[in-house]
């Protein structure tokens, strides 16, 4: 073999190193992301078995896991399909508002409006919790 042949040779292996690490790399990332699918969706069928064979018995449960699974792809499959109206319809009027207008009509919030939901009163609840720890 040629001094030529053999760097050729060299700058396939590196290439080919290159894109298998690429691809490896890839495919780490997506079952990186896939994996804690995977992961829950195990961990539902197997609590989703546990709950009807408790309920059922263990031949009548995957009969009715069977049945409930279908209604539900159903539910699913007609959810993807269904589609957003492009417009609405023509005899709908446009909504406006008026100036004066009640502040449970307005559709903005002012400066200064406090929007406090479940969430961030448990955050916040947390938040002083901790900060009690710290302090004592």
């Amino acid at each position: 073999m040629r001094a030529k042949d053999a760097g050729q040779m060299d700058v396939l292996g590196w290439l080919w190193w290159a894109v298998t690490t690429l691809i490896g790399l890839g495919w780490s990332i997506v079952w990186f992301l896939l994996g804690g699918w995977v992961a829950t969706l195990a961990q539902l069928a197997i609590v989703a078995g546990v709950i009807f064979s408790y309920k059922y018995g263990w031949r009548r449960a995957p009969f009715e896991i069977a049945s409930r699974g279908r209604t539900f792809g159903r539910f699913v499959w007609g959810w993807m399909r269904a589609r957003e109206m492009s417009e609405a319809p023509p005899t709908a009027a446009p909504r406006t508002f008026r100036r004066g207008a009640s502040k449970a009509a307005r559709s903005t919030r002012d400066l200064g409006d406090i929007n406090i939901n479940l969430s961030t009163l448990l955050s916040i609840a947390a938040m002083a919790g901790l900060g009690l720890i710290a302090v004592s």
